[in-house]
């Protein structure tokens, strides 16, 4: 039977009058409720208890007073939710969980003071406890209820602000999950990381603050997952000493000195995040330190990548652009490795290789610079494979004692071209390299495309079991005839490695497709999972999809189009090319166009590599039948097509809730009734976006129901939640 909850009411007859009195008579596991009203106190929580609002988020305020220290969680298994916690100085605690002790955070609200996690009195640093020890799903509630080490902190759905010097602070061996937690206002550093803790923060927004917005020391370990940065007054994250920080698909902004910095032996993952003008450097790499970058866009700023480090780096398929001066920038005796990069408009080089630095630059590009596109310092050795530089005055400038070594390196729309007389060009079969733009103007012969060189030089994944991605492709919605395809030439390809692993020859089997069907139909989706089924059966060495559309395999002029697509072939070696709308490269009517180039030289490629490497072409029902007989390599090549029928409306609704079950939302019953109304009065033209459609009306009724709610003055946890009918669009007229 569960006990009634403790009241707190000064005015009412028989409730305390007071949260300490509430407290000091409650019995572990009990739950406290305060009525509205301020409380001017502190307390500590000995017991596990619960303490929470009888009236709705924001209706307690507890102002701590002055010289009475913080209050302080000293049991396991704490909550405090819904109410508002005011310091009396900024830059005292106002919050302390001990070591041991462990507390839930949710719907709070901190300020004048920060929040601080401490670690084991008797900590001693031992070796650093990784980040991803704790699984994504790991929200510390286990933790929390029976720390094993400091003090452990659960913040959900709060905001922290006010503070002087940091907003919250872990350290010693304490552990820390903020989900949807705001921290603004800060003059100092918003999150502070130290000793051995750990921090891991999921949708975190830091706004402003004067100092960084989280600093990580020591062997600390921090991980942010979709957070944003907004404006720090000195490093969007800094990293020192031998910590460790993981960013997976971040924002920084407007940092007032670099997005991302590190120092001494400290070591960052960077992977599929923005960093956006900050005023020095997009990353700033220093002493020891060491950054891997993976699918990251840094735009504006000063620099884009400036490494300082003798620590080997990585930069990997990133794009750089408008920077005020250099993209990247190598100091003494730094040697990166650097490949699939792309450098767009630097005011000043592309790439700078300082004084004694090395690095090895792969299948890079630099794109109107307007300095030289590769600055070579004095005595620095870097490696330049199959580059490009691309509509600027110069491509290479080398300073005395320089020693770069170029191969298969092509300047395109530069008056004063060097690559590819740089050094010599090894021998790498009939295919010869790739021409300048100098060549190119002369309107002679096409140059043969250039070997093809693979791109993706970091280790594969392990492949993935079988049974799970078939699954996988089962749980899409629709699709059922694709479905069935799959199925059957996955089936097919089992039994050509049998025969294969027995020693028989195998059947001829093409294993390129033709994806028709209309926009937002899943080719894409289906086209990723084909090629990681392909990597699950042994067929493929990486299974990993490259996109491209005409615009990425055909040039402007002549001598351009070989190089492009090779390059574009190169990348997806081990994996699937997938050609988006490839009937772009046929159009009707026009009897001389370069996509006729790209053609023949795929189909050479195919030919080739036809072991390693599946190309799958999409586009509209119609227009790909037009394509691939527009030429009888195609024709012999692309032998099976998959037809992707458009999305009815009970599964166009059902796409829109796997969709707000991702972002945690749900649909109501009328909701769900009004969007297969909705739907079936979508006009089903050529504008028709079939899942684009769905995912463009969720995000819709999204932002309808923030504008809903902002009308609200204490929503509950279940109406940010609920999508009802009234978040549907309006119909269009």
């Amino acid at each position: 039977m569960t006990e009634e909850p403790l009241r707190v009411a000064p005015r009412t007859r028989g409730a305390h009058r007071t949260i300490t009195d509430a407290l000091a008579a409650a019995p572990a596991g009990a739950v406290v409720t305060v009525a509205p009203g301020t409380y001017a106190e502190t307390f500590r929580l000995t017991r596990r208890v619960t303490l929470r609002p009888e009236h709705g988020n924001g209706s307690v305020v507890v102002t701590v007073p002055a010289a009475t220290g913080a209050l302080t969680v000293a049991a396991p298994g704490c909550v405090i939710a819904g109410l508002v916690i005011r310091g009396a100085d900024p830059a005292e605690a106002v919050l302390r969980v001990e070591d041991a002790a462990g507390l839930t955070l949710l719907d709070c609200v901190l300020g004048q003071g920060r929040a601080e996690v401490l670690g084991s009195r008797g900590h001693h640093p031992g070796p650093p406890r990784p980040v991803t020890a704790l699984p994504p799903d790991n929200d510390l509630s286990a933790e929390v209820t029976d720390p094993t080490g400091g003090g452990v902190l659960r913040i959900r759905r709060s905001r922290l602000h006010a503070a002087r010097h940091t907003a919250l602070h872990l350290t010693g061996d304490s552990l820390a999950r903020l989900d949807d937690t705001v921290i603004e206002d800060v003059e100092g550093i918003g999150v502070a990381v130290s000793g051995s803790a750990v921090l891991r923060a999921d949708r975190l927004r830091v706004h402003g603050g004067s100092g960084s917005a989280l600093r990580a020391r020591d062997t600390s370990r921090v991980l942010l997952r979709a957070a944003g940065i907004f404006g720090p007054g000195r490093n969007g994250v800094l990293a020192q000493d031998a910590a460790e920080v993981l960013l997976t698909d971040c924002r920084v902004e407007h940092a007032e000195r670099s997005g991302v910095r590190l120092d001494h032996t400290a070591r960052a993952h960077i992977d599929e995040s923005t960093l956006t003008d900050s005023r020095l450097c997009g990353v700033e790499v220093r002493d020891e330190a060491r950054v891997t970058l993976r699918g990251t866009r840094v735009t504006g700023g000063e620099t884009g990548a400036r490494l300082r480090s003798t620590e080997e780096s990585t930069l990997l398929h990133c794009d750089f652009s408008k920077q005020t001066g250099n993209g990247v920038e190598l100091s003494d005796g730094a040697d990166p490795r650097v490949r699939g990069v792309r450098i767009v408009g630097p005011g000043k080089h592309g790439v700078v290789v300082g004084e004694g630095a090395r690095g090895t630059f792969d299948h890079c590009d630099v794109v109107a610079s307007a300095f030289p596109a590769l600055h070579v310092g004095r005595d620095a050795a870097p490696r330049f494979r199959g580059c490009r530089v691309f509509d600027s005055s110069r491509d290479l400038v080398v300073a005395e004692g320089g020693r770069p070594v170029v191969e298969d390196c092509v300047a395109v729309n530069v008056a004063t071209p060097r690559l590819t007389g740089s050094a010599p060009q090894p021998p790498r079969g009939p295919a010869a390299p790739g021409r300048t733009a100098s060549a190119d103007r002369s309107r002679g012969p096409a140059a043969p495309a250039p070997a093809v060189v693979p791109s993706r030089d970091d280790p594969a994944p392990e492949p993935e079991p079988l049974p799970d991605l078939l699954a996988e492709l089962d749980q899409l919605v629709g699709l059922d005839g694709v479905k069935r395809d799959v199925g059957g030439m996955v089936k097919l390809m089992q039994t050509v490695r049998m025969r294969q692993e027995a020693g028989l020859p195998a059947p001829p089997l093409s294993r390129h497709l033709v994806f028709a069907g209309n926009p937002g139909t899943g080719k894409t989706t289906v086209a990723r999972l084909y090629g990681r089924l392909l990597r699950a059966l042994g067929l493929l060495s990486g299974g990993h999809l490259v996109e491209v559309d005409r615009s990425a395999l055909v040039g402007e002029y002549i001598g351009h189009t070989g190089p492009k697509t090779t390059e574009a072939f190169g990348r997806a070696l081990g994996g699937v090319l997938f050609i988006d709308e490839a009937y772009a490269l046929t159009p009707p009517g026009v009897a001389q166009d370069f996509g006729g180039e790209a053609i023949a030289t795929l189909v050479k490629l195919m030919e080739d590599h036809r072991d390693e490497v599946v190309v799958i072409a999409a586009g509209y029902p119609g227009e790909m039948d037009r394509f691939v007989g527009s030429n009888p390599g195609l024709a012999s090549r692309f032998t099976r097509s998959l037809r992707f029928a458009d999305y009815t409306d009970d599964e166009l609704v059902r796409i829109v809730e796997h969709h707000a079950r991702r972002h945690r939302y749900e649909l109501s019953d009328a909701a769900r009734k009004a969007l297969g109304t909705h739907l079936a009065a979508v006009p089903r033209g050529e504008r028709f976006g079939n899942g684009r459609t769905a995912r463009q009306l969720f995000q819709q009724m999204t932002e309808r129901q923030a504008l809903r709610i902002a009308e609200l003055t204490e929503p509950a946890a279940r109406e940010l939640m609920v999508l009802d009918e009234t978040d549907l669009p309006l119909p269009a007229a």
